[in-house]
């Protein structure tokens, strides 16, 4: 019996591990940052991003009905947009849409992290936000039945937060 704990945990060192690779110089980018790049100020720039969750699941994104990208635990992605309102959506297959609308002004930059919805009692809301919440304020849905039995929801950061927890996330 002590063997077979010992190779079990054998194999899940070697299973944590294993896919570790370290880069070399040709595989790191030279160009910078996407958030340091100059750009348009007749548009927005609009962040995506997700701190915490399950690794691996991924959650899509739709800004007025159209697919801008996806957001996995500890990376994010943007995207710029003319000024106006949007209707910005967390998409996930197996669950319903969580809906939110945005009016947005050109030459700012938003953030929008992706956690679990807070639709639970306060103690369950505390535990789902330690496990998978982010940061900022969750944004009101469009609809209240649908944002009941989504998996996902949308949190509007404020700027200063938003560019710190950026800076703490991979690009997707």
């Amino acid at each position: 019996m002590r063997r077979l704990v010992v190779w079990a945990c054998v194999f899940c060192v070697v299973a944590q591990f294993g896919g570790c690779k370290s880069s070399t110089v040709s595989e790191v980018a030279l160009e910078p940052p996407p958030q340091t790049k100059p750009r348009d100020a007749r548009l927005a720039r609009l962040y995506f991003l997700r701190e915490k969750g399950l690794p691996g699941a991924e959650v899509g994104i739709k800004v007025d009905g159209k697919p801008a990208g996806s957001v996995t635990k500890g990376f994010y992605f943007f995207s710029e947009k003319p000024p106006g309102r949007y209707r910005i959506a967390c998409v996930n297959p197996i669950m319903m849409d969580y809906e939110a609308e945005i009016e947005i002004e050109a030459g700012k930059t938003y953030y929008f992290g992706v956690g679990t919805p807070q639709v639970a009692a306060p103690g369950q809301n505390l535990l789902n936000q330690a496990l998978a919440g982010s940061s900022g304020e969750q944004m009101r849905p469009t609809s209240a039945l649908m944002a009941g039995f989504s998996g996902a929801a949308l949190y509007q950061i404020d700027a200063a937060e938003g560019a710190a927890v950026i800076s703490q996330l991979k690009p997707q």
